[in-house]
């Protein structure tokens, strides 16, 4: 048996319920394998992006 038919079995057990929740996780999984993963430090119109890590410790709002 494949992986395929194996998932395709267990579904088909499930209510229909809980078969709607599995084709959103689907559906999410394709959606998160086909966009890169994001850096949200990249390609930033914040100035302070480049700041961020500068301070390795400690709190700048202390004192």
């Amino acid at each position: 048996m494949t992986i395929k038919q194996a998932i395709f079995e267990a579904i088909e057990q499930l209510p229909e319920q809980h078969q709607e929740d599995v084709l959103r996780y689907v559906q999410q999984l394709a959606r998160t394998e086909k966009s890169p993963a994001i850096n949200p430090h990249s390609n930033s119109s914040d100035p302070l992006v480049n700041f961020l890590g500068a301070v390795s410790h400690g709190s700048l709002a202390a004192n």
